[in-house]
């Protein structure tokens, strides 16, 4: 693998995680930014911000020569990627990796495809995103302090997994690895569940009375954020991780059991104990 300044960098999809590392990677001062998107338009406004140096809707022609390349199109949409990238010829040694939430179907069903043609294809997760999607919501430091879980195969070579430590790292994440199914318990339970909850909470407090709304503050907002996200994206990621977040959800399902037998039976301990609990939790996370 090359050095950072010497790295080729393909960025498949210019959405909000491959714009922004588009834009981290320019500040960086990569020798080469190479895009590809489905449409032109896209690829327009990429050239527009001065992110890419070489563009195309031809995925193969993106990979030719590249060092490092990255996969930020949605988890249904990589198979047929990879597909298309099979046949590419990158540069020697270099290391195909995603940006997808879920990865045990990335390393089952994705990563076979390429590694069968003789490319290396290693997972990797950066916790970082938004509500908002797109290019026009990328920016420079949406990397920067997030966590980012990269899943190796057994068979990985360590040269390539330690080329991805330090690519990451560069971008300003905190690296660590985990076992694809591993890692999809763990994201069930920090990020899908929480979107699931958010979305819950928003059905249940704007359903009955939309308009009562006007009078809520931040909690309301803070609490619903993440519920703005794309209904369609985050539909895929929840069916694809069902198995690891239906065992999350049945014990959110139960938490709110207890909140309601405390309320109906009248028990101030029983609540002031779960809510005692709930933010000594939260505690060890956020101080």
């Amino acid at each position: 693998m090359t050095s950072l300044k010497d790295t080729r960098l393909a960025v498949f999809g210019p959405g909000l995680l491959g714009g922004s590392l588009l834009h981290d990677a320019r500040a960086l001062g990569l020798r080469e930014l190479r895009v590809w998107a489905r449409r032109e338009e896209s690829l327009s406004a990429v050239r527009a911000l001065g992110l890419a140096d070489f563009t195309s809707t031809n995925a193969a022609q993106v990979a030719q020569g590249a060092d490092i390349l990255v996969l930020c199109v949605p988890v249904g949409g990589m198979k047929l990627l990879a597909q298309q990238l099979a046949t590419s010829e990158p540069a020697p040694g270099a290391v195909f990796t995603d940006v997808g939430s879920v990865k045990g179907m990335v390393m089952d069903e994705i990563a076979p495809v390429l590694s069968q043609a003789g490319h290396e294809f290693i997972g990797s997760h950066p916790m970082a995103g938004s509500e908002t999607a797109g290019l026009p919501a990328a920016r420079a430091g949406l990397y920067q302090d997030a966590a980012c879980i990269l899943t190796p195969a057994p068979q990985s070579p360590r040269a390539a997994v330690e080329a991805l430590h330090a690519f990451w790292q560069a971008l300003g994440c905190r690296t660590s690895e985990m076992d694809a199914h591993a890692h999809d318990q763990v994201v069930a339970r920090i990020s899908h569940l929480p979107h699931a909850a958010a979305a819950l909470t928003a059905l249940a407090a704007f359903q009955p009375d939309p308009a009562a709304a006007q009078y809520a503050a931040g909690g309301l907002r803070d609490t619903t954020r993440v519920a703005s996200g794309d209904p369609a994206m985050w539909c895929e990621i929840l069916m694809e991780n069902r198995t690891a977040l239906l065992p999350a959800l049945y014990d959110l399902m139960d938490a709110a059991s207890q909140f309601i037998a405390a309320l109906e039976s009248r028990d101030a301990g029983a609540l002031h104990a779960l809510l005692t609990t709930a933010r000594q939790l939260r505690a060890t996370r956020y101080p």
